[in-house]
């Protein structure tokens, strides 16, 4: 499986918890398809599927001043590593 295929899991895991929705296999595969390109795996988006971002930046030379930091206590849910070990929280 090609890496960028498997954060692709996660990321669908995330969005479905933080939305209360139950992340299935199903759904998944409502959004994604499995796709195998020169021996490697991965998930690809559906042609069927109405894409969010039509054209994705090729660059970002201003990114300090578009930076921001998130509060813990904004995200709804407790992040964690595979299931198993919570994400630390550091002071600011």
């Amino acid at each position: 499986m090609h890496p960028i295929g498997m954060v692709r899991v996660p990321h669908f895991e995330f969005v479905c918890r933080t939305m209360h929705i139950e992340p299935t296999v199903s759904r998944f595969r409502v959004f994604r398809q499995m796709h195998c390109s020169q021996g490697f795996y991965s998930f690809v988006q559906r042609a069927s599927v109405k894409k969010i971002l039509l054209q994705p930046p090729k660059s970002f030379h201003d990114w300090k001043q578009k930076f921001f930091f998130i509060k813990v206590g904004v995200i709804p849910m407790r992040i964690t590593f595979r299931g198993k070990e919570d994400v630390p929280t550091e002071t600011i």
